[in-house]
């Protein structure tokens, strides 16, 4: 039997049809052979493998020995992969198979020549493809890069709209009737002391809120809509946060003004499923057409909770001390873990999570050292801390204004340009240039400092707070206060407690108020 396969890929007006690929392989034929002429044909797949249903029945019915000749319009329709082509040259060769491609006019048989000319062909054919994929990959950032919308479902909180890019129609993010005013109470709320992603999942499933797809709240996709950079209005302290995550910033920061949102795009190999708004280590940020829905400032507050979250996991859930989640092995780094305590023993025991997985990781401690000892040190070292507080203004974040934005911009323009001068610097070796960039730097430096200086002066105000009672009560209330109540007063002041044998290290936020 003589088997005649054609493929098509996309159906467009200047490529040949199946039918008329089909055709030129039948004209090809001898009258005997078109008696026993049966077409194989894959319409919609590419070239790029070989997983098409009607050329695996093909291989099927080669290897049940059905069939003597395939014909191809050309050799591309086969495959566009040597290393694909390859392996079916072996595949047929082996049963007797021969192999011809009519408008190229090669024929894959016993003969050396047809072989390599056949092989010649496909490189030629997959050269074609990658350079097809190529381009079509560089139009897609290109589109990116320009604001063009590039397809997809809009986040919830937004619909799809129209809107002009450049001269050009594109669709566009506008604000949904009903889900916008619920991402803002959402943003709002987390941003609330004690607000997890666990209880706004909670609160949006009891007040029958649904996702855009009809169904119930759960973590991982509320987190990853509270790290889409599509809902701020975004400026240049957000520019300065996503580009310090990695992203690569298309924009200059002088276009950021506190107005638009962001897309987020990312390529598909580089960016793992789910994780393209919380990982941009591999992301392309560029501004939107559309308007931001949350102010810049609570929009970086909850990214900031957001990380933090992150980073502490599960930690800090144990209910037998205020440390739980804060408490690290000085040795080897790792966690350490409260356990039961001992019928008749007067302290609890301290687990090393190193010293659990080998004495390679950490070589433990040689004295025992319990838990009430180490909350006990922690315990005056942390009501001084606060004790150095009471005379200290309360700082309130006011809302971030045009002049905050131009000094961001300014801040980061001043860090650019002494990060170019510190590398010019590393290649030069006459000292009176390497005295004037020193002096370059030392001036931009201190102009970077002024800008910051300012910026806070801004963005921060100090009002007077009573914060005596405050600060009387926590001193002298402590002992009677619960693990948990404790625990909340020690994660906001301190960062880590390592444990040493002899020594224990408080590590707080900040440095001491007086």
């Amino acid at each position: 039997m003589v088997a005649v396969y054609t493929r098509q890929s996309v159906e467009r007006a200047d490529s040949i049809s199946v039918e008329q690929q089909a055709q030129l392989c039948r004209d090809a034929l001898t009258a005997r052979e078109s008696q026993t002429c049966k077409v194989y044909t894959d319409k919609g797949f590419s070239g790029k493998n070989i997983d098409r249903p009607a050329l695996q029945q093909l291989l099927a019915d080669a290897e049940d020995g059905l069939i003597d000749k395939i014909l191809v319009y050309r050799l591309d329709r086969i495959s566009r992969s040597v290393h694909d082509f390859t392996g079916l040259c072996s595949r047929l060769s082996a049963k007797g198979v021969h192999f011809q491609s009519v408008t190229e006019g090669i024929t894959l048989d016993d003969s050396p020549s047809g072989t390599v000319m056949a092989q010649i062909m496909m490189v030629f054919a997959q050269f074609e493809r990658e350079t097809i994929q190529r381009r079509v990959t560089d139009n897609y950032f290109a589109r990116a890069k320009s604001g063009m919308y590039l397809g997809g479902r809009p986040p919830f909180g937004f619909a799809k709209g129209q809107t002009l890019v450049g001269g050009k129609h594109t669709a566009c993010y506008i604000p949904h009737p009903e889900q916008a005013a619920l991402m803002a109470a959402l943003y709002a709320r987390y941003a609330q002391e004690g607000e997890t992603l666990g209880s706004l999942v909670r609160w949006l499933n009891a007040h029958g809120h649904r996702t855009a797809r009809g169904g119930s709240w759960s973590t991982l996709p509320l987190g990853r809509l509270l790290h889409n950079p599509a809902f701020v209005r975004a400026d240049a302290a957000v520019y300065r946060y996503l580009q310090g995550k990695g992203a690569t910033m298309n924009d200059p920061i002088e276009a950021y003004d506190q107005r638009r949102g962001c897309y987020c795009y990312a390529p598909r190999a580089a960016a793992p499923t789910g994780r393209k708004c919380t990982d941009l280590s591999a992301c392309c940020i560029t501004l939107a057409p559309h308007e931001g829905l949350i102010d810049a400032a609570l929009w970086l507050e909850v990214q900031r909770k957001l990380d933090r979250n992150r980073a502490l996991k599960s930690s800090g859930s144990g209910s037998h001390s205020w440390l739980s989640g804060l408490m690290k092995c000085a040795k080897c780094g790792y966690a350490i873990t409260v356990v039961n305590k001992p019928a008749g023993m007067r302290g609890h025991y301290i687990n090393c999570g190193g010293r659990k997985r080998g004495g390679a990781i950490c070589p433990g401690r040689i004295k025992t050292i319990t838990l009430e000892q180490i909350e006990g040190a922690v315990e005056a070292r942390l009501l001084h801390f606060l004790k150095s507080y009471r005379a200290i203004p309360l700082q309130v974040p006011q809302r971030r204004s045009t002049q905050v934005n131009q000094l961001e911009i300014a801040i980061v323009q001043h860090e650019q340009t002494i990060r170019q001068l510190t590398q010019n610097l590393a290649h030069i070796r006459e000292p009176d240039v390497i005295h004037i960039i020193s002096a370059q730097i030392h001036e931009e430096n201190d102009e970077l400092h002024a800008c910051m200086a300012q910026r806070d002066a801004l963005l921060y105000q100090n009002e007077p707070a009573d914060l005596e009672p405050f600060f009387a009560a926590v001193l002298t209330e402590w002992p009677s206060y619960t693990i948990t109540e404790k625990k909340l007063i020690a994660k906001a002041a301190i960062e880590r407690v390592m444990v040493e044998e002899d020594t224990i290290e408080v590590v707080f936020h900040a440095s001491y108020g007086d």
